[in-house]
C-alpha cells in the first residue's frame, strides 16, 4: 500500500508531465490535464503557472502569419481547485490573467487567455477526449477574434457549413458549444464566412485531419490587423494518436 505522503510526491511530481494524447496513471492517482493558449495577439510573453507552481515560461503569441498550429502538451495536475495564472514572464505579480477552475478526475481542459491586452480574459472549456468513431475525426470551433462579426465554418470554399453562425467567445457558458463534432479525415481548407452569407474573411492552409484523431480550431487576431496580428486561425491536435 502506497502511503499517503509517497503518494503525496508522486502527484507532485506528475505536474510538469503532459500528454497530448489521454490520461495515462498508477491505478492509486489521481490526475486531471490542462491545456495553456496564449491567444491574446498583442500580449506579452506569459509564463504559465499551475497551482502557483510555473510549468512553461516566456510563451510568445505565434509569430506565424495566417494558420499557426499550436504544439504545447498538456500539464497533469490534481483533480480539484487549481489556480491558473498567465504571467508575464519573469513575473508573477499582476498577472495578464487568472482564474480558478475545479478539475475532476481524469478529465482534461483548455485554459484560453484571449482577447487584446488591455482586455485580456481567461476562458475554461472542457475536452472531451473520448475516442471518435473508428475511422472518423473530432473537431470542434472556438471564436477568439474580438472584433471579428460572427462567422460561419465551411469545410472548403463550396463545402458545407460545419459549425454555424459562431460569434465571440461564444462557448463561454455554453457546454454545447464546446463540443466535438465527426467528420471524415481528409486534407481540408476551412473558410470562416460572414454568418449567412458567402463572403470569405479568412480561408485556413491546408489541414490534413488524420483518422482518429481530434482536433481544434480557432479564429484568432483581429479584423484590420497585420502580419500574424491579422484574422487566421489557430490549430491544436488535442488527441494525436
Amino acid at each position: 500500500m502506497i502511503n499517503r505522503s509517497y503518494k503525496l510526491l508522486a502527484l507532485l511530481a506528475l505536474i510538469i508531465m503532459s500528454s497530448a494524447s489521454c490520461i495515462k496513471k498508477d491505478p492509486l492517482m489521481q490526475i486531471s490535464q490542462v491545456l495553456f493558449a496564449p491567444l491574446s495577439p498583442d500580449a506579452a510573453a506569459v509564463d504559465f503557472s499551475l497551482r502557483d507552481q510555473i510549468v512553461a515560461t516566456t510563451v510568445n503569441y505565434s509569430a506565424t502569419v495566417g494558420t499557426a498550429t499550436f504544439n504545447f502538451p498538456y500539464f497533469t495536475t490534481m483533480p480539484g481547485q487549481n489556480s491558473i495564472k498567465f504571467n508575464v514572464s519573469g513575473t508573477t505579480v499582476n498577472p495578464v490573467a487568472t482564474g480558478t477552475l475545479t478539475m475532476a478526475e481524469d478529465k482534461a481542459y483548455s485554459a484560453f487567455l484571449i482577447d487584446s491586452a488591455k482586455r485580456a480574459k481567461l476562458v475554461f472549456v472542457n475536452d472531451n477526449l473520448d475516442e471518435p468513431t473508428s475511422g472518423k475525426v473530432k473537431i470542434r470551433f472556438f471564436h477568439f477574434s474580438a472584433n471579428a462579426p460572427a462567422v460561419d465554418v465551411t469545410a472548403g470554399a463550396t463545402g458545407p457549413i460545419v459549425f454555424a453562425n459562431r460569434s465571440f467567445n461564444d462557448q463561454q457558458g455554453n457546454e454545447a458549444k464546446q463540443e466535438f463534432i465527426e467528420l471524415d479525415p481528409g486534407i481540408y481548407t476551412f473558410v470562416f464566412k460572414l454568418a449567412g452569407t458567402n463572403t470569405a474573411a479568412y480561408t485556413t492552409s491546408a489541414i490534413n485531419l488524420q483518422p482518429d484523431r481530434i482536433y481544434t480550431l480557432a479564429a484568432r487576431s483581429f479584423v484590420g490587423g497585420t502580419g500574424n496580428r491579422a484574422l487566421g486561425a489557430w490549430f491544436y491536435a488535442n488527441k494525436s494518436f
